[in-house]
């Protein structure tokens, strides 16, 4: 009788232990929003808002208002980087942004302080443009992270 009452009691333990257990974030920088303590996917776009996207299952698929439709990185007019991402917004109603990168040489290490939020304003299923330029020559990644207007 003792056996199955510890039982039981670990049993429970185990359960509400694992209720209280955060699942491990999907890939991106160090939040403390989010707890986690992944380091960012270089050259990746990440929209960091709950309200806008929605990580689910276990390979971290996206369910998002918003859709990366591409991300280039070519020289500027004073030759340093510059990086241009265009973002989809998928529905039916405008969506205000604020968007900001981060650069990192070619061994990961990085280059430039995270920029200040850019803003910008997503049309109902338009594309809207985000540009902005490194200040430093060695700068070859990049880490881009979209929310919503604070």
């Amino acid at each position: 009788m003792k056996t199955a009452v510890r039982t039981a009691a670990a049993l429970s333990l185990m359960a509400a232990l694992a209720a209280c257990a955060t699942p491990e974030a999907p890939e991106g920088g160090v939040r403390i929003d989010q707890q986690n303590n992944v380091r960012p996917a270089l050259n990746s776009v990440r929209v960091i808002d709950g309200s806008l996207a929605r990580y689910i299952g276990r390979d971290y698929k996206v369910d998002s208002a918003l859709d990366v439709e591409g991300t280039y990185v070519t020289q500027g007019p004073t030759g340093l980087p510059k990086l241009t991402v265009q973002i989809r917004n998928k529905t039916n109603h405008p969506i205000p942004l604020e968007v900001r990168a981060s650069w990192f040489d070619a061994s990961g290490a990085p280059t430039d302080a995270a920029a200040s939020w850019t803003g910008l304003f997503a049309q109902p299923q338009a594309m809207v443009t985000f540009e902005t330029s490194s200040i430093k020559s060695s700068s070859a990644q990049y880490y881009v992270e979209v929310r919503g207007a604070q």
